[in-house]
């Protein structure tokens, strides 16, 4: 049985949440905060815009609209703090502060696809195609 879109979501938030707690770890070298940065980067990139491609279509759905627009302000608010981060010198306080507020945008973003946008969106007859729409988008 092919995976559900809710698993694959899942997958990524718990990934970011692993690369953004290693990011806190106080024992990190630089070279290994600047190899965990990079993956966040990459990850939340990557789920960002594959889930923004497979919601485009949903924007102006009755129910959807309002759910949609959170999930990709959400998306604009992460790469925010991700861009102010990555400008940042690693290690820092003011750095590792940064990076906690991303780790909770993401937390926040995570809960409320799960409670709020994954029910709505999967009484939509299209939603069981949207699990492999996501799988291709993510891996672009």
């Amino acid at each position: 049985m092919p995976p559900e879109l809710v698993s694959l979501l899942h997958r990524d938030h718990v990934d970011l949440q692993s690369e953004l707690t290693r990011l806190l770890d106080p024992t990190l070298t630089l070279h290994e905060m600047r190899t965990a940065l990079d993956g966040v980067r990459l990850g939340l990139v990557a789920h960002a815009e594959a889930e923004d491609i497979i919601l485009a279509p949903f924007e102006h759905e009755p129910g959807l609209t309002r759910l949609v627009a959170e999930s990709r302000a959400a998306h604009l608010a992460q790469e925010s703090a991700l861009a102010t981060l990555v400008t940042m010198r690693p290690g820092t306080s003011s750095w590792r502060d940064r990076a906690q507020q991303l780790r909770e945008l993401v937390r926040f973003h995570a809960v409320r696809e799960v409670t709020d946008l994954i029910p709505s969106l999967s009484l939509h007859p299209a939603y069981a195609s949207l699990a492999g729409a996501f799988a291709t988008e993510r891996l672009r």
